[in-house]
């Protein structure tokens, strides 16, 4: 009986933490992507303007190759569908080391590869930002 308890338990766990997915970040965006098409989010900070631009070139052998900017920064990772190869982290607004923010407080964005569309070529990705209330997003639809 306490097999059938410990499943049901399991079971309720798993799909409470599915269903509050897009629940504890401050911004969630689920884009569909196609080939060399840039995606663009505008984040702003008070009166400052963050661009994150993306875009993927390549999908081959399950890999997707994506290019990032933000801000002056450029990234290219190789983003799988599986668990730890799927996500990639950017730190948003790099600041010097401030005594009034927790370390665990520093904002972030998780860029997550979640599938390819063979028959539409078309990456699936999830934009998930934590800023703690420092700002506000906009996001514009792709261009060429």
């Amino acid at each position: 009986m306490s097999r059938a308890l410990f499943g049901t338990l399991l079971a309720a766990l798993l799909l409470s933490s599915l269903q509050a997915g897009e629940k504890g970040w401050d911004h969630f965006l689920a884009l569909s992507l196609k080939k060399d098409i840039w995606q663009s989010v505008e984040i702003r900070e008070g009166e400052r303007v963050h661009n994150l631009d993306l875009c993927w070139t390549l999908y081959k052998n399950g890999g997707l190759v994506m290019h990032i900017r933000y801000d002056k920064y450029r990234y290219q990772p190789l983003l799988y569908a599986k668990y730890r190869l799927d996500t990639f982290k950017i730190d948003l607004f790099p600041k010097r080391e401030d005594a009034s923010r927790s370390t665990l407080q520093k904002p972030y964005a998780l860029i997550v590869f979640k599938a390819f569309d063979e028959r539409k070529r078309e990456a699936h990705i999830d934009l998930m930002i934590k800023d703690y209330g420092m700002s506000e997003i906009f996001y514009e639809k792709g261009k060429e």
